[in-house]
């Protein structure tokens, strides 16, 4: 049975980004298979969304290019609001300031 390949747009834009940036420089995706260290195949399915790279591909790929891996990821988080008068600073909720609290078993 044939094996179903799933893409996400999240893969989808950073394997366009790595295309476009290899287009731009005008280099071939056996130049980029040589630079980077990463089979030629395997970026090919990175540039059409099929296979969800590691930390390491990403970074390896970055550098044959001359890019931060940065450069290839889409910005997921929105900007923040304007105006929102905390000083531009965000807190996750749950993560540290928890006053009054004393966890089990301390102190």
């Amino acid at each position: 049975m044939p094996r179903r390949q799933v893409t996400s747009p999240l893969l989808v834009e950073i394997g366009a980004r790595i295309r476009d940036i290899r287009l731009e420089q005008g280099m071939s995706l056996d130049q980029l298979a040589r630079r980077s260290g990463v089979a030629k195949g395997n970026l090919s399915s990175t540039e059409h969304g099929r296979v969800n790279i590691t930390v390491e591909t990403c970074l390896r790929i970055a550098g044959a290019l001359g890019v931060s891996a940065a450069e290839l990821l889409p910005e997921l988080l929105p900007e923040p609001e304007q105006g929102s008068g905390a000083g531009g600073s965000r807190r996750r909720p749950g993560i540290g300031g928890r006053k009054g609290r004393a966890r089990p078993g301390i102190g």
